[in-house]
C-alpha cells in the first residue's frame, strides 16, 4: 500500500509532464506551463510584435504567466486531491500541505 507521500511524489513527477496552455488577448499570446506552473513556451501573434504593440505584449506576458501558472496550481491541486483521497474543497490550498 502506498503512502500518502509516496502518491504526492508521483502526482508530481507527472505534472512535470503535464502541458497546460493559457490564452490571452484574444489568443494573441499563448503560455504553456507544466503542471508545476513551469512556463515550458510562449506563443506570440507576430501582428503585435511592432513598436506600439511592444507595451501590449507585456502586459500580455504577465497577465497570462499568471494565469498559466493559476491554472497549474488548480490542476496540481486536483491530481494530489485524488492521489491522496481527499475530496477537492473550493479554497482549501492542498498543494501547500505538500510542498
Amino acid at each position: 500500500m502506498k503512502t500518502i507521500q509516496e502518491n504526492v511524489e508521483k502526482v508530481k513527477e507527472e505534472m512535470k509532464n503535464e502541458r497546460i496552455e493559457t490564452e490571452v488577448g484574444g489568443g494573441l499570446v499563448k503560455i504553456i506551463t507544466n503542471g508545476l506552473g513551469e512556463v515550458i513556451d510562449i506563443k506570440i501573434d507576430k501582428s503585435i510584435l511592432d513598436e506600439e504593440g511592444y507595451e501590449l505584449l507585456k502586459e500580455l506576458l504577465i497577465a497570462g504567466i499568471n494565469q498559466a501558472q493559476k491554472k497549474s496550481k488548480e490542476v496540481m491541486g486536483e491530481k494530489l486531491s485524488e492521489a491522496v483521497g481527499l475530496p477537492n474543497i473550493p479554497g482549501l490550498n492542498i498543494n501547500s500541505l505538500f510542498s
